[in-house]
């Protein structure tokens, strides 16, 4: 029996590709319609038009990742992009035939299907695994089992102990441990706070992607699609100004640590900033779920949205070669709980669900050909876990956004990292949890004095060229 821990693209993705090789498969996760892939709107990123390339789709990833890209996972995930997009066809889902242009991309490859591309992925595959008679069971992993450097099982809040020699974790990422985020209260890193426990490497922990353009409306919470922005939106402060121009030369197609960082800085000028619809041809067709959000607020298309950016996307997490192998022999992680260099310090729009998708059906190739992990990329760090204070998770989500948040400094990440030296770090509660992935990003950020991608801190608000490596960690 092979074990799949969440059932976003990547763990379900993997599940029916591992069933559909002769795999007996058991899907277990926190929450069933919790995660990302639920709630991802713009799309899926592969070179599938005429005037496109799996090169041209890599040359954009790494001019996104600023410097930190593994040019062999971008290889990778670019080529078999395509391939896995026809596979998921083949499967019976099927994408609008029109393609999207999103920040960061020089063509247009977005795969959608309406505005709620994650959704509609998502039930679909929840469809087929059902279909198939894959079991879908819904428990919280507390910890792992490891001797000798192999994995022997887990355990569970409800079904206790389990034994297992294969154990694939799609548990997502952390993004909700900001006080704005666009992401659902299940993501707090529990995924990679169990495999640090476990003995996995854990790198690139301080490069969190905020989504600039999140709105809340009369507490609704919603993220606007990157693709609006593509289709024509503009992004306005209250004095009318197309501000972002002053910050990259493709204004609100520039990626989306340089659209945060223009917007936060709009705010601590005192400004507001909206979005802009009025100029997208056909909205109500083209994006009827922003529609739909706009109606349930008394909104329409020729009105100003009021947006903020939000922690939406973590592009570290647990290191994986192209197999999805970890340094724990039986031991994959995929999606977004893993690190697979593929998004270095800054992830290309909607390369997630492509990277999902692709580790997802592949690792069905792989599953009994174990290769393990190798690097000489970066530096380790060890961590020593604590027993002290348990912290609430709200009061976590504060300390990120004020300390490890869009712009940072030494004496905010010092201060985080204090915070979090003397809080509980060793339990198995997702308390715990939070406070572990937060503090890894805290020490991470504080280490790495420069500027790239996702990580902006003001004291050192320049590239330097010494730090073109990972920071990695492991428990001591």
């Amino acid at each position: 029996m092979i074990y799949v821990i969440g059932n976003g693209i990547a763990g379900l993705s993997a599940a029916i590709s591992l069933f559909n090789s002769g795999y007996k498969v058991t899907v277990i996760t926190k929450n069933i319609t919790g995660g990302s892939t639920y709630i991802a709107k713009g799309g899926l990123a592969a070179a599938v038009g005429e005037n496109d390339s799996p090169e041209i789709h890599a040359k954009d990833t790494i001019i996104v990742g600023d410097g930190l890209c593994d040019e062999k996972a971008v290889s990778y995930v670019t080529k078999e992009a395509p391939l896995a997009v026809e596979i998921l066809e083949k499967w019976g889902f099927r994408f609008a035939s029109d393609l999207r242009l999103e920040g960061g991309h020089s063509r247009r490859r977005v795969l959608h299907k309406t505005d709620e591309t994650g959704r509609d992925i998502y039930d679909f595959l929840m469809y087929k695994a059902k279909q198939l008679g894959i079991q879908l069971v819904e428990d919280r992993v507390k910890s792992l089992k490891v001797e000798n450097n192999e994995i022997k099982g887990f355990i569970t809040e409800r079904r206790g102990e389990i034994s297992a020699d294969k154990i694939i974790l799609a548990t997502g990422g952390y993004g909700y441990l900001y006080k704005y985020s666009s992401n659902q209260s299940t993501n707090i890193g529990d995924g990679m706070a169990i495999a640090f426990r476990a003995g996995a490497f854990l790198a690139d922990m301080e490069f969190v992607q905020f989504h600039p353009t999140v709105t809340a409306l009369d507490d609704e919470t919603f993220l606007l699609t990157e693709t609006l922005r593509g289709e024509g939106a503009k992004i306005i402060n209250d004095k009318g100004e197309r501000f972002t121009f002053k910050y990259h030369e493709k204004g609100e197609l520039a990626p989306r640590d340089v659209l945060s960082r223009a917007i936060y800085s709009e705010y601590l000028k005192g400004n507001k900033v909206f979005m802009d619809l009025s100029n997208i041809e056909n909205f109500e067709e083209k994006f009827p779920v922003v529609n739909n959000y706009l109606k349930r607020h008394n909104l329409s298309v020729i009105d100003k949205i009021p947006i903020f950016p939000g922690a939406h996307f973590v592009d570290g997490g647990i290191r994986v070669n192209t197999r999805g192998e970890t340094n724990i022999e039986g031991l994959y992680a995929i999606g977004e709980v893993s690190d697979t260099g593929l998004h270095g310090a800054n992830r290309l729009a909607s390369n997630s669900l492509a990277e999902g998708l692709v580790f997802g059906i592949n690792i069905s190739n792989y599953i009994d050909k174990w290769e393990g992990l190798y690097f000489n990329d970066g530096e380790i760090y060890s961590l020593q876990l604590t027993n002290g204070n348990l912290i609430d998770i709200n009061e976590i989500r504060t300390i990120n956004w004020e300390n490890i948040g869009i712009v940072r400094n030494e004496e905010k990440l010092n201060k985080a990292i204090s915070i979090y030296t003397q809080a509980d770090t060793f339990s198995t509660n997702e308390n715990s949890n939070a406070a572990l992935v937060s503090l890894l990003t805290a020490k991470a950020a504080e280490i790495r004095k420069e500027s790239r991608g996702n990580h902006y801190r003001e004291d050192y608000p320049s590239k330097d060229n010494k730090w073109k490596k990972r920071i990695y960690f492991k428990i001591q």
